[in-house]
């Protein structure tokens, strides 16, 4: 699993340590579930001759979200965490991905995932992966492998 992706590692920092330092919290971001990402390869292959040769972006309409709008969406789930925003670490990839999806979604694909859902699959995943959801993981050994001997 990627715990470096924004969602997963928002996710993971919210169940395990109970708390989150954001900084540059404004940076949008567009999502898309990993599944929804194969369907669309599979969905482009079975309509192959229609759209070959075209570009497509991919992601979920709904989700061009900035990190604080992707953090309160992660609270609606995760109850007892608590989100500072301090800016003091610079970013130097200074870009928004506000993705547009209309062109994809004119072919009839459409997202079978919606982000409430991953945050959910994610929750469930950590729960499960993670024996321990304390501090003794926290930050610098993702899914508890800093205890294997």
């Amino acid at each position: 699993m990627r715990t470096d992706l924004l969602v997963n590692d928002f996710v993971y920092k919210a169940i395990t340590d109970k708390y989150i330092v954001v900084f540059e919290k404004q940076f949008k971001r567009n999502f898309i579930h990993i599944q929804d990402v194969a369907f669309t390869f599979c969905f482009m292959i079975q309509h192959y001759d229609k759209y070959k040769g075209e570009v497509f972006n991919m992601g979920l309409s709904k989700a061009n979200l900035s990190k604080q709008e992707l953090l309160e969406k992660i609270q609606t789930h995760v109850k007892d965490f608590a989100v500072v925003y301090d800016d003091y670490y610079e970013d130097p990839d200074k870009r928004n991905y506000i993705v547009s999806n209309d062109k994809l979604e004119s072919t009839g694909w459409g997202p079978q995932w919606d982000l409430d859902r991953g945050i959910k699959e994610l929750i469930m995943a950590y729960q499960m992966i993670v024996p321990k959801m304390g501090a003794e993981f926290r930050n610098g050994f993702p899914l508890g492998y800093a205890n294997q001997t």
